[in-house]
């Protein structure tokens, strides 16, 4: 029910006068504004009532939005059997038409019970039933189908236009491997058949999972922008990216030498353990070379260690402490000879005071196989045994 049929109010004085108040919305009013009429069972005439805007004065409360009308007529019959009916029609013409011929304004209804089961070939059958409403129709549809990886949107979905059939089968080669897929499917009239309109709404969605493919690199597919860039990705198991680095190598033409295609980018992949590396190789001349090969594998790392700056040294052997006479210990070891005479060796002794580890000293020295160790002056029982060499 409209604003000014919902407001309207209309009361007589039984004799002669009749008096009505009803609001418009502002913005409906200043676009078209409504004139509010009266008729009778009698005469069955439509007579516009005279309407007067209300003024701010005249309201105690007046809500911007609406504008406020009361109205008031004349009539000479009042009775029991007569009736007043009161209306509201805009003042400008408000009105379209339109021919319909039917077999050309179609929109069939959605496609009903969409299904998917798996084949022994390892492909994927799509079924579904005409909508009830839609049989009249018989053959003279088609069918869109798409799909999608559960990730993805609906605007990277792949699309099958099909005719005549209620079914297809989606091949195991253009799906991904260990990837959750989601399909569905809408119908339009046949572009051979005597009927033309629109597509149908989609379907409700149909859902499944493929089974993993192994560790090699998957979905790899490069899209050309049409100028100077051939964009390409592929998926790889995120857990192998953290030991294994994957690179994109190409050939412009059969007899081009190989080239690797630099900076790899990654993304990770939502509720899957995938991740999407992709590189961008640079086209020069795609009138001439419009024919790449491109092949993802694993690379080959190589880390430079140079021997001598990375030597180490078998631990001395022969450790052995003895007591001199003025208190001290020497601390005794043979080195282990390197191939060159000329290289020399740095030792570092560590010792404590029996069971006290945290409180090691350090010493470092160079060439000697020997070394005096005071005795400490805060040790007023320290025998042989309870300084422990470490070397």
């Amino acid at each position: 029910e409209s604003i000014p049929m919902k407001s309207l109010k209309c009361y007589n004085d039984y004799s002669s006068q009749v008096t009505c108040t009803w609001m418009e919305h502002s913005e409906a009013h200043d676009l078209v504004g409504m004139i509010l009429y009266q008729r009778d069972n009698i005469k069955m005439e439509k007579k516009d009532m005279f309407c007067k805007r209300q003024t701010k004065n005249d309201l105690q409360e007046t809500p911007d939005i609406y504008v406020h009308w009361v109205c008031r007529n004349t009539t000479d019959y009042f009775g029991i059997g007569v009736n007043y009916i009161y209306g509201f029609r805009p003042k400008k013409v408000l009105r379209t038409e339109l021919h319909v011929d039917l077999f050309k304004n179609v929109q069939p209804l959605p496609p009903q019970n969409l299904s998917v089961s798996s084949m022994t070939s390892g492909d994927f059958l799509l079924s579904w039933n005409t909508a009830d409403g839609s049989q009249g129709l018989g053959n003279a549809l088609d069918y869109e189908v798409s799909y999608r990886r559960e990730w993805e949107s609906w605007e990277e979905a792949a699309s099958l236009l099909l005719s005549n059939t209620t079914h297809c089968s989606l091949r195991h080669e253009d799906l991904v491997p260990g990837s959750s897929y989601i399909a569905r499917v809408r119908a339009r009239p046949g572009q051979a058949s005597s009927f033309s309109g629109q597509f149908s709404e989609w379907s409700t969605e149909v859902s499944w999972k493929t089974p993993e493919g192994g560790l090699q690199p998957r979905n790899l597919r490069c899209l050309f922008s049409g100028g100077d860039r051939l964009m390409c990705s592929w998926e790889v198991k995120k857990a192998i990216t953290t030991s294994v680095l994957f690179g994109l190598f190409f050939k412009a033409t059969p007899a081009s030498e190989e080239e690797e295609c630099s900076p790899v980018h990654e993304k990770t992949l939502p509720h899957t353990p995938y991740v999407v590396q992709s590189c961008e190789i640079p086209v020069n001349n795609s009138s001439s070379q419009s024919q790449y090969h491109v092949s993802v594998r694993a690379k080959t790392e190589d880390k430079l260690i140079e021997a001598y700056r990375n030597i180490q040294v078998l631990p001395p052997a022969n450790v052995s402490v003895t007591a001199t006479e003025n208190q001290e210990y020497e601390l005794r070891w043979k080195k282990h000879d390197l191939n060159y005479s000329f290289i020399t060796q740095r030792y570092q002794v560590k010792y404590w005071e029996n069971k006290r580890y945290e409180k090691v000293t350090y010493k470092v020295q160079e060439v000697d196989e020997s070394m005096l160790l005071r005795n400490r002056p805060a040790c007023t029982d320290c025998r042989q045994n309870q300084l422990i060499p470490g070397v």
